[in-house]
């Protein structure tokens, strides 16, 4: 089985490079990936990290954490990146964002995403923890220093989870002067999760099948542009997991650290200890600076040797969404 070209895994999306700038964040969303990631201890400078950024040849620089936005020099790398003539994009919970710092401090910036999970920004608190106010002047600005606004909401039950609750998010997403939306489905949330296939009625190209069907499609509702992104067996136990043809290697994205280097996707507390040898892993149970239940999944994972491949899918070397 192959991934469908338009999916992640399949190759698209090659000329991006995503950046950890924090493990700082200001939210508390239940399905963050970075919650349970991994953490590295080290944090070099701004300058080291733009460096690398540019180090990778990618043309569109995606800056996120944690939250990026508690990042303190986020400007200087936004300012840094574009004098090298690459695009910066950032996903952000919205929670500092206001006129005063669009204007102040994201300068330069070619785009932003901003995670709204519900059109009551009330109910979008209980998911994120995040307050957000003044949305609409906030993208007013971002459209003054040229940027474009992207409302990335995932689709949660009791939230975003019919075609009408849709409709109504894409009308308040004009409403507030976004020029697009993007759904996607809940990764790794079996209690909550929204099959868009389902709640759409298989419009716009969803399907049941994301690995080898697409897991984005694209359409325009109520004349704005939305995007759909649906997940996988491998990124949802509500899908079969599929089975990868033989000498499949996929596309393994590289993501960038705050310690300054490079990752096969975006690692797990157990992945970031992949490296370590058997005496050292030892050796940090004893002083307690690894659990022996994290030194238990690492040397388990050795004596499978799964294939590269799959374990790639498992520590999120293909997917962030």
């Amino acid at each position: 089985m192959q991934p469908h070209k338009r999916n992640f895994c399949g190759g698209n999306f090659q000329d991006w490079l995503e950046v950890n700038l924090t493990d700082k964040c200001n939210g508390r969303c239940s399905w963050c990936i970075e919650k349970d990631g991994y953490h590295p201890k080290k944090h070099v400078n701004w300058r080291v990290m733009v460096r690398q950024a540019l180090n990778s040849g990618k043309t569109n620089i995606i800056l996120l954490g944690g939250e990026p936005t508690l990042y303190g020099d986020i400007s200087r790398v936004i300012r840094a990146l574009r004098m090298a003539f690459r695009k910066v994009w950032i996903t952000t919970n919205g929670g500092i964002m206001s006129p005063a710092y669009v204007m102040d401090t994201l300068v330069g910036v070619t785009g932003v995403n901003v995670s709204v999970h519900d059109s009551d920004l009330i109910r979008n608190k209980t998911v994120t923890g995040v307050s957000i106010s003044d949305l609409e002047g906030t993208i007013v600005a971002l459209h003054k220093i040229g940027a474009t606004v992207r409302l990335n909401c995932n689709c949660i039950l009791g939230h975003i989870d019919s075609a009408k609750a849709i409709g109504q998010y894409v009308a308040f997403a004009k409403s507030v002067g976004a020029d697009k939306v993007r759904f996607a489905e809940l990764k790794q949330d079996k209690e909550r999760f929204v099959d868009l296939a389902e709640v759409m009625d298989y419009q716009y190209g969803l399907n049941d099948n994301p690995f080898v069907d697409g897991c984005n499609n694209d359409a325009v509702i109520d004349g704005i542009p939305v995007s759909f992104r649906q997940m996988c067996g491998f990124q949802t136990p509500k899908r079969p997991t599929p089975k990868l043809s033989k000498g499949f290697a996929g596309y393994e994205k590289q993501v960038l650290y705050y310690d300054g280097r490079f990752y096969n996707g975006w690692q797990t507390e157990v992945a970031g200890m992949k490296g370590k040898k058997l005496g050292s892993l030892l050796e940090d149970v004893a002083n307690g600076k690894v659990s022996s239940q994290e030194a238990q999944k690492v040397i388990c994972k050795r004596e499978k040797k799964r294939a590269k491949r799959v374990a790639a899918v498992d520590s999120g070397g293909y997917c962030r969404y």
